[in-house]
């Protein structure tokens, strides 16, 4: 973030926030308060990006914080659609299994060489250029 002529920090959270959607939203809130020069939030999850846009909204900051994260589920998805969420990260773990495990049996089964060169199979972006392709994807059961 630095070396782009940014400024980051972690909020740190007690373990006993893991997988609590309040203790994530209020720590985001008072952080928010705390801090007004805070312009966008970067989340590990999409539980914790759903966390942190009520946390936005309870600070009265909607719109003035932009929220991305990793991974997302269908209402990530109506929240990019919406402009709620700027964007979530997809990381595409199905592909990563898939090509892991498609290489390995071509090897195990028919002597195939294993590729020694990385593959890349993500990470990919949803935004709002893209977010209608993903909702149909997801329809189709293909996401």
């Amino acid at each position: 973030m630095t070396e782009a002529g940014g400024a980051a920090e972690v909020l740190p959270l007690p373990a006993s926030s893991f997988g609590s959607q309040t203790a994530v939203a209020q720590a985001v809130r008072a952080h928010l308060l705390q801090n007004p020069g805070i312009n966008g939030v970067f989340t590990v999850s999409d539980v914790d990006a759903n966390a942190a846009i009520s946390g936005i909204q309870q600070s009265g900051k909607m719109g003035q914080v932009a929220v991305c994260g990793i991974n997302f589920n269908e209402t990530i998805l109506e929240n990019i659609k919406s402009g709620t969420q700027a964007c979530a990260i997809d990381q595409q773990g199905y592909m990563q299994g898939f090509l892991a495990v498609s290489i390995l049996n071509a090897n195990v089964n028919y002597g195939l060489t294993v590729p020694t060169r990385e593959i890349l199979t993500g990470l990919g972006f949803v935004d709002a250029s893209n977010v209608d392709q993903v909702i149909s994807g997801v329809a189709q059961g293909t996401r």
